[in-house]
């Protein structure tokens, strides 16, 4: 699909780890593990629209490593799991990279399924790395949650300046690329105002300027 046809809040997603809401000390983090190849069992938490499933897909787009997605909605219980999920978890992966597979809305999976994800994080662990995002981490059993890297998504108030000033720059950048007329001075009480949702300044943005 061409960029005229395109929402413009779709062409405004998170398309690197910079563009996210999180504070740069966690970027510089998660870059980290991607420059290595080593990526943590992690699970990304936070309300709605913060951008946690765009984080899991740069990893998995840049990273070295055969990626996968899974809408854990779709899994209903432990049959599904091990009919989506086992095959490529457990085999070995191709040209020596890793493999990673992020379940999106995970608070959505059963307890049943829960359990048995406990064992594949553990057992694949050789040749296979998870991601989880979750709106709500208190739907996740604290015997998974305990073996992932906690990344909340929230924003203290001592990041929220530094961060909103990247996002600035980010859409004035990327409206002048697609040649685009904005006011300074309203993009940045867009931002102000429904950050630190990045859909709903997105949704915004293309409102009033697009």
């Amino acid at each position: 699909m061409s960029n005229e046809r395109q929402l413009l809040s779709e062409l405004l997603r998170p398309q690197q780890l910079s563009d996210l809401t999180l504070p740069q000390k966690e970027i510089d983090r998660l870059q980290k593990m991607i420059d290595s190849g080593n990526i943590m069992n992690m699970i990304f938490y936070g309300p709605p629209g913060l951008g946690k499933t765009s984080a899991a897909r740069v990893i998995g787009d840049t990273a070295n490593v055969t990626f996968v997605e899974v809408n854990a909605a779709s899994i209903l219980g432990p049959k599904d799991l091990r009919r989506d999920m086992e095959g490529f978890a457990t085999s070995m992966p191709m040209f020596g990279n890793s493999k990673l597979c992020l379940f999106d809305e995970a608070d959505y999976i059963s307890k049943q399924v829960q359990a048995s994800l406990r064992h594949l994080v553990e057992s694949t662990s050789d040749n296979c790395r998870f991601l989880f995002t979750a709106n709500d981490i208190r739907r996740i059993t604290e015997a998974l949650r305990s073996r992932l890297k906690h990344i909340s998504f929230d924003i203290s108030s001592v990041d929220k300046s530094a961060v909103i000033e990247r996002l600035v720059a980010r859409y004035e950048t990327k409206l002048g690329e697609l040649g685009i007329q904005y006011e300074p001075q309203r993009l940045r009480e867009l931002v102000g105002i429904y950050f630190p949702d990045l859909r709903s300044i997105a949704n915004n943005v293309e409102f009033e300027f697009a």
